[in-house]
């Protein structure tokens, strides 16, 4: 990554050029400082230029886009801690076609289309309001600033169908009946054998209710696009300090912070464990996709289920073969859509089964548009089916950390919550029952657990 030192008055941008993934983020400035009134009132503009690949809008049959989660680090140079930016909810720079919406806690915005289209994005000379003041920065402070992107898709509002009537293993039912379930709420559902109740035969606790707060999927939610990358990793890693960054290396980075770098930074990552996993949720101000998301992901709404689906809605699959330039940023696989044994033996490209021919079976992508929810990697979910889990109630990481770089956010899963969180939809190395939408044979993780095979999504709940 190239940085550049740039005096902008009293402040220091290290421009950094950000790249994950398909997304890139370049030409990071700030504009004057605003002082009038007093100190918490004082803000500034955060200027940069952003461009991905494969975007899109549609108002029919998924009736979704995609976009990108931005959130702005920041740095006193008195300092070696870096913190997470407080946005402004107006006063953006919009670039003509495009979307930024600014969450209701100021911790990051949205940035998508404005219209139906599809293709490549390019737009400059975008903006983000900083209120400096209110995270206590002074006027006359020197600051580094770093802006991040991540990929996401947005999966809207709706009722669907959650399990199914085939034989997926331990699979989510109705209690009386062998058929699907229906969410058509974010109301609590009463888990039990009677009609209208959820059941599941191992792994779900076939009493009580999941409560109302728990993220049922009804309501809309970003889902990132694409797996962790092995470069969103080091991203994270190059913000912490260094004992806190060789404890969070799952991806075999090499150097110092800020300046960690890794091979092959386009391909999946292994988290290796719960803890990276949530941290780096936290950090980025999202949260954890709950294993009823993870199905209204995949199948979308207002779907009925499909016997033995993958994440693609049918059956139809086969291990990827024959790579061109395995490991590249360019990695492509001429046969197969999914990642799983028999494949590889080991994980691919974040995206790389996508291209501008591939459908939906072919590059193994989800009703939205979501990429590699079966395969690759084991998706991290939170468990419904227990106390500790049904706990959860959808509330997001506000970009600060531990003092040793773990989460912090109530009622995620911790050694005091423990097994509140399982994996959903199989891995490369494993078989392809398991990569089946409704399969819940993973049951639960505890907490402590170094398990191996980790990614999964960071979400944000729609607004």
């Amino acid at each position: 990554m190239k940085k550049i030192a740039l005096s902008a008055i009293c402040f220091l941008v290290t421009l950094v050029t950000i790249k994950a993934n398909n997304v890139v983020v370049s030409t990071v400035s700030l504009g004057p400082k605003i002082t009038a009134g007093p100190l918490s009132t004082h803000y500034t503009q955060v200027n940069y230029d952003i461009a991905w690949q494969n975007s899109w809008r549609t108002s029919t049959n998924e009736s979704n886009y995609d976009g990108c989660w931005i959130f702005v680090k920041y740095r006193k140079q008195s300092t070696s801690v870096w913190q997470h930016a407080t946005l402004n909810t107006t006063g953006q720079v919009i670039p003509t076609g495009s979307v930024i919406k600014i969450s209701a806690d100021g911790k990051g915005a949205w940035m998508y289309r404005n219209a139906d289209g599809i293709g490549n994005v390019n737009w400059t000379a975008a903006g983000l309001r900083w209120n400096y003041g209110t995270d206590g920065v002074l006027d006359n402070e020197n600051v580094e600033v770093r802006v991040y992107a991540v990929e996401m898709v947005y999966v809207p509002q709706s009722p669907f169908n959650l399990g199914n009537s085939s034989n997926e293993t331990y699979k989510f039912r109705d209690g009386l009946v062998d058929t699907w379930f229906p969410v058509t709420s974010e109301n609590a559902i009463n888990c039990g054998t009677n009609a209208g109740e959820l059941y599941a035969d191992t792994y779900f606790d076939n009493t009580g209710t999941i409560p109302a707060a728990f993220p049922k999927g009804y309501n809309a939610f970003w889902s990132m696009k694409y797996e962790f990358s092995r470069q969103q990793v080091v991203d994270f890693l190059n913000t912490l300090d260094q004992t806190n960054a060789n404890a969070r290396n799952s991806v075999g980075a090499t150097g110092l912070v800020p300046n960690m770098v890794v091979t092959e930074p386009e391909r999946a990552a292994d988290l290796f464990s719960i803890q990276n996993f949530l941290a780096w949720l936290d950090w980025a101000a999202m949260r954890p996709m709950t294993e009823l998301e993870y199905e209204k992901a995949c199948r979308g709404g207002n779907n009925l289920p499909s016997p033995l689906e993958y994440a693609w809605g049918n059956t139809t699959i086969s291990a990827i073969t024959t790579a061109s330039n395995q490991g590249a940023a360019n990695e492509t696989w001429a046969t197969g859509n999914a990642n799983y044994a028999g494949g590889p033996g080991v994980p691919m490209r974040c995206g790389a089964l996508a291209t501008a021919t591939s459908n939906r079976t072919s590059s193994g992508a989800t009703f939205y548009g979501i990429m590699e929810m079966s395969g690759n990697y084991g998706e991290l979910v939170v468990h419904a089916g227990n106390t500790t889990g049904r706990s959860f109630n959808g509330i997001h990481g506000d970009g600060v950390l531990s003092a040793t770089a773990e989460a912090n956010t109530l009622n995620w899963q911790s050694p005091s919550n423990n097994y509140a969180m399982a994996t959903r939809g199989g891995a490369y190395i494993s078989g392809p029952t398991s990569l089946r939408i409704c399969d819940r044979s993973s049951g639960t993780l505890d907490y402590a657990s170094l398990y191996g095979l980790f990614n999964g999504r960071a979400v944000r709940t729609g607004e």
